[in-house]
C-alpha cells in the first residue's frame, strides 16, 4: 500500500471519488441568470414598454434555468481515477466517458477544468470539478493528476 497525501492507495486498484452537487455552481447560476434576465428586460422596455419586457425577461430566465438543469442531469456522480486516465459515471452507475486527461486549466484552488480525451471522439470533453464538490484530498489528487497528465 502507497500513501499519498494522507490517502491509502493500492497500487493498481483505481481510485473512485464520489461528487456532490456544487453550491457554488448553483449560486454562480442564479445569478447569472437573473443579471441576463435584468439586461433583457432594460434592452427590451425601451422598445416595447416595461409590462411587455417581463414577458421576454421571464422566457430568458426560463431558458437559462432550462439550460442549467440540463446541466445538472449530465453531471457525473462518481470519477474513478485510472492508469490510463479518467472515468465518469452517472448516479445509476452508467458510464458516461472514460478516457486521457489531455488538458487541464485551475482556478484559484477553487475549480478544476479537464480535457479528457475519449476513444472515439474527434474534439476532448470538458470536465468542471468545483472545489466544494468532492473532499479537499480527493480535489488535490486530481488537480495533481490533471498538472501531469496535461504537460
Amino acid at each position: 500500500m502507497t500513501q499519498v497525501a494522507g490517502l491509502e492507495i493500492e497500487p493498481g486498484v483505481p481510485r473512485r471519488m464520489a461528487l456532490r452537487r456544487s453550491l457554488t455552481v448553483r449560486v454562480a447560476s442564479l445569478a447569472f441568470s437573473l443579471v441576463c434576465a435584468v439586461a433583457v428586460h432594460v434592452t427590451a422596455a425601451a422598445h416595447l414598454g416595461a409590462i411587455d419586457a417581463l414577458w421576454l425577461a421571464g422566457a430568458a430566465l426560463m431558458g437559462l434555468g432550462a439550460a442549467f438543469m440540463r446541466y445538472e442531469r449530465r453531471q457525473p456522480a462518481l470519477l474513478e481515477l485510472t492508469s490510463e486516465g479518467l472515468a465518469a459515471f452517472d448516479d445509476a452507475g452508467h458510464p458516461l466517458f472514460q478516457g486521457r486527461i489531455v488538458g487541464f486549466a485551475q482556478w484559484a484552488g477553487r475549480l478544476l477544468v479537464l480535457a479528457v480525451a475519449c476513444e472515439g471522439v474527434r474534439r476532448p470533453g470538458a470536465l468542471i470539478v468545483a472545489a466544494d464538490a468532492i473532499d479537499a484530498a480527493a480535489f488535490r489528487e486530481l488537480a495533481v493528476r490533471g498538472r501531469h497528465s496535461a504537460y
